[in-house]
């Protein structure tokens, strides 16, 4: 590890409602954290009131906030990247000539971010032997954010699965994170964390159908009234083409009932049961608007992904299809039709 480097410091990039609490986590289990945000009103305020937490956790946690990319990540031994997906490409092309060696990036949730910052700085992070990795998903929900600096903080997975690129680096990097992310643990390769992420195989199919309750902006249980059995049974089965894609690049699938029934250490036969009995996703509510993260991040990094790399590996995808092609009919010309361009070999990144 770089002389230059602080194992006490992490710098979090990105300070929406999963960055605050990302960050006040982070200062309870004994870091000095330094938050980067474009916003200077969202500094300004975290710099002169703290973050305040209730929740799982409660108090107010002092974290250095600035708009300079630079001063977050001097010296720090991790870089927490908790951007939306879209982040993910122009965070990497702003460190491009910053990195330092001994420093780690960190993606929470991965949604391909560990490939799209490969993509951007490959050859930094092979000459300064600078690893990437990233999350199947996010370690808490966080419902709201609001001024000055105030969040709410849901209880968090228990165990969440993390993949690296070079691909070998994962267990001695849970190693290197379990100070700050006890939950982790290592899986083969981003494979396994961007095609098992637990959010598009539930958010896109249920807000799909129930969007004009997102609309009207209804009080509901997400796991609750919104998923009778129809919908249940078509969600697996998208999950199941979903699955079949993972296996024909060469990943390792996992169901969706899988997946959650791990990060969670429960087991429930299916995800609406689960949902509905599991402490951290019972607060769960449905999205008061359709332009809302579960399709405008879930569908273009997500479902979207999995039907080009479906055609271009032949597995056919009509049930994600048809997701894809009504998040775009539905949302017109707000519909980030985006998305990772694969433009790296896989063979590199795993």
């Amino acid at each position: 590890m770089s002389n230059t480097v602080n194992p006490k410091k992490i710098a979090v990039l990105g300070l929406g409602r999963i960055g605050h609490n990302t960050a006040a986590l982070l200062v309870k289990r004994g870091f000095e954290v330094t938050g980067f945000t474009r916003d200077e009103e969202k500094a300004k305020a975290v710099n002169e009131y703290g973050i305040t937490v209730s929740g799982l956790i409660n108090g107010n946690f002092k974290v250095k906030a600035t708009t300079n990319i630079d001063e977050a990540i001097k010296d720090a031994r991790f870089l927490v990247v908790t951007t939306l997906a879209k982040g993910h490409k122009p965070i990497a092309q702003m460190l491009s000539g910053k990195l330092q060696e001994g420093q780690e990036i960190f993606i929470m949730t991965g949604n391909w971010g560990a490939y799209e910052f490969y993509s951007v700085l490959k050859d930094e992070l092979k000459a300064k032997n600078i690893i990437v990795g990233e999350t199947s998903g996010n370690l808490a929900g966080s419902p709201k954010l609001d001024y000055p600096a105030t969040t709410f903080m849901q209880n968090t997975k228990t165990k969440m699965s993390y993949a690296t690129i070079p691909a070998s680096a994962a267990p001695q990097a849970v190693k290197d994170l379990e100070q700050a992310f006890p939950e982790l643990y290592p899986v083969k390769n981003i494979l396994d964390t961007s095609m098992n992420n637990t959010n598009p195989p539930v958010h896109v199919p249920f807000a799909i159908f129930n969007i004009t309750r997102m609309c009207n902006e209804e009080d509901i249980q997400f796991y609750g009234g919104t998923v009778p059995p129809l919908l249940l049974d078509f969600t697996m089965a998208a999950d199941a083409e979903r699955c079949a894609v993972t296996k024909a690049v060469g990943g390792d699938p996992k169901t969706i009932l899988e997946l959650m029934n791990t990060a969670w250490e429960v087991h429930y036969d299916d995800i609406k049961t689960l949902g509905l009995n599991t402490p951290g996703l019972q607060e769960n509510k449905l999205p008061k608007s359709p332009y809302h993260r579960f399709l405008t991040e879930d569908v273009p990094y997500g479902f979207l992904a999995f039907s080009r790399l479906g055609k271009k590996y032949g597995v056919p995808t009509p049930r994600i299809d048809m997701l894809c092609e009504a998040y775009k009919y539905l949302l017109a010309d707000k519909a980030d039709m985006g998305g990772p361009d694969f433009d790296v070999d896989f063979s590199e990144v795993i």
